[in-house]
């Protein structure tokens, strides 16, 4: 990938070679003195005790290669110069003072004031990488310390048997074991590349980006990602055939490193902006040549490709940045986009920070115990009281203000972390419920939100019970909010999930019924108890003919299949009295009270129930 370790380390590898070349021809001459004129032997053997000097300077040069490419080049100079001075006078000494050999038949080796000289300074060479290994182990790879070491602890005992016994001629094999590990571990080109299309492997993605961040080079990225729309089986491998050909086509690109993603996406780094749209060109032109194979056409209208352009990597600050950059661009469940690319630019840019700032303040809530659940009663019509509430989310910044949901919801659903903030909220809720008995104050259901990421995992069921087992919870009393959403990717395993827990107790309830991707399916196919009408759609119903039909079309519907209704974000006494008329079951919203902090929350249900 032209990294400067990748360099130094090939480089290593020449000096260790030549060094082991230059051991078994001094090995030769040594036992074939007879044959040669004594200088050419001394100097065959001086010449094996200078490259030694060379493969333990080139070996320390390594190692700082990653953290000199952190910390600049003004610290790398002046440490190179030191220690190139230190080399040729090294080289310098080890060429001037005498050296002897020794040979008896048996035994053989070169000994003397250059030898010593020699260890001397390959010893402080040793000692000075292992000093600098431990010195800078933040800058480099954990890995690469832990290699390093046991290189330098085999090559040290190696010089330390062959100092005391110099007929055990251990050196160069202890040199040859450190460099073979070094690469197994390190520096395997194989490692590098992904073994399903040649490419480089998303693995070092990261790291090449190191590199060029660290060593503050100018790039451009365009990442083609798929917005696959493949249902069946045949249609997956059709697709699959597709991206294999493209993968293969991409070989023909030759100003761009190439990067196979583990979702099958293709990332392509340039030196420069220059060849973006050429390249970008070529691909449409290859997708649209392909698509008069008549095997492949079909697979080629479902691959629908999707291009994200960076222009200027640097747009990003770190290598970190730009990861979170991308991985927004990735076409999913959480990330509709529209057309077929996006050029990012210093708007989208700071709207990928903020994001990323919403994030952390989730991360530091949930690690300083700042998430809050609040209750917003729902009114019972049936029985003219409150017998319900939804547990909402919320997070207090460190100014004591509150992080509304609608600003990081969505962020921790892109991201991952709905299931541990999830998580947190059940176990409050669970403790809630478990400590101040909500029933005696007429509760009858608690409402939880459920993340559908959460409800594929083929462990919720069972994490879910265990918790309900663990704060002692009745299943009866709680009832989980399921959303609408496009994001759902396993259907099966959902409904798993939801029937399993329905056996144990628990009941459901479709939330925000009318918003979003509204499908009627998910009350056909979900053991729903409940449906509950969005806000918006509430709110439509008093300005639009349309959505009055809608509405009462949905409550007829829901009660003909024995399920019931609520009505969300009623605030007016005239939208009450309306959704009443109705037939609605429940009414939800700031009409009664907005979400309530436990203690309020406890304090107005027995004002208003008891």
């Amino acid at each position: 990938m032209g990294l400067s370790s990748e360099r130094k380390f090939k480089h290593t590898l020449a000096m260790i070679l030549l060094c082991v070349l230059l051991d078994i021809l001094s090995c030769y001459f040594i036992v074939n003195s007879t044959r040669y004129h004594l200088w050419a032997v001394l100097a065959v053997c001086k010449m094996y005790l200078v490259s030694l000097e060379c493969v333990a300077i080139s070996a320390l040069a390594y190692t700082v290669s990653d953290a000199f490419e952190i910390l600049g080049s003004k610290q790398e100079k002046i440490l190179g110069i030191c220690y190139q001075v230190f080399f040729v006078i090294g080289v310098i000494v080890t060429l001037i003072l005498p050296v002897q050999v020794f040979y008896d038949g048996n035994a053989l080796y070169s000994y003397g004031p250059a030898a010593e000289v020699t260890y001397l300074f390959v010893g402080v060479y040793i000692i000075s990488l292992i000093a600098s290994t431990a010195l800078l182990k933040d800058y480099l790879k954990p890995k690469k310390i832990s290699a390093l070491f046991l290189w330098m602890g085999l090559w040290l005992a190696s010089a330390l048997i062959q100092y005391c016994k110099p007929q055990f001629l251990v050196v160069s094999f202890a040199t040859c074991i450190g460099a073979l590990i070094m690469y197994f571990e390190l520096e395997n080109p194989q490692g590098f590349i992904s073994r399903k299309t040649g490419h480089f492997s998303s693995a070092v993605i990261r790291e090449y980006l190191d590199h060029l961040y660290q060593t503050k080079q100018r790039f451009s990225l365009m990442m083609i990602s798929f917005k696959t729309s493949a249902d069946s089986a045949e249609e997956n491998k059709l697709l699959r055939k597709t991206i294999e050909m493209l993968s293969e086509f991409l070989f023909t690109v030759d100003n761009a490193k190439i990067f196979d993603t583990a979702e099958g996406y293709f990332l392509l780094v340039f030196p420069s902006t220059d060849f973006i749209e050429s390249t970008k060109f070529k691909i449409s032109t290859y997708i649209s040549s392909v698509e008069s194979n008549a095997e492949l056409s079909d697979a080629i209208t479902l691959l629908n490709p999707y291009y994200t352009i960076v222009p200027d990597g640097n747009i990003a600050s770190s290598p970190e940045e730009m990861m979170l950059l991308l991985a927004n661009f990735i076409p999913g469940d959480n990330n509709l986009l529209q057309g077929n690319e996006t050029v990012v630019d210093d708007e989208i840019m700071e709207t990928i920070r903020q994001q990323r700032q919403i994030e952390k303040l989730v991360v530091d809530a949930m690690e300083n115990d700042r998430i809050e659940v609040h209750y917003q009663p729902i009114y019972d019509i049936k029985s003219k009281s409150f017998t319900t509430a939804e547990a909402l989310v919320r997070i207090q910044l460190d100014n004591g203000k509150y992080l509304q949901p609608n600003e990081f919801i969505p962020i921790v659903e892109l991201t991952g972390r709905i299931i541990p903030l999830s998580d947190a909220i059940y176990r409050k809720a669970l403790s809630f419920i478990n400590s101040y008995h909500v029933e005696r104050i007429g509760v009858e259901h608690i409402e939880l939100n459920l993340s559908v990421k959460q409800g594929e995992s083929p462990i919720f069921t069972s994490k879910f019970l265990q918790l309900l087992e663990d704060y002692q919870i009745d299943p009866d009393i709680l009832n989980l909010e399921i959303t609408e959403t496009s994001s759902l990717r396993s259907k099966e395993s959902l409904y798993n999930n939801m029937k399993k827990l329905e056996e144990h107790g628990l009941t459901f309830s479709l939330d925000d019924f009318g918003s979003g991707s509204s499908n009627l399916n998910y009350i056909v196919d979900m053991p729903v108890k409940i449906v509950k009408l969005a806000k918006m759609l509430s709110e439509e119903y008093y300005d639009n003919t349309k959505a009055q039909v809608i509405v009462k079309a949905v409550i007829e519907m829901a009660h003909s299949m024995d399920i019931e209704v609520i009505a969300q974000g009623i605030e007016t006494a005239e939208e009450f009295e309306t959704m009443k008329e109705l037939g609605v079951d429940y009414i939800q919203g700031f009409y009664f009270s907005k979400p309530l902090p436990e203690r309020e929350f406890l304090k107005f249900m027995q004002v208003n129930n008891l």
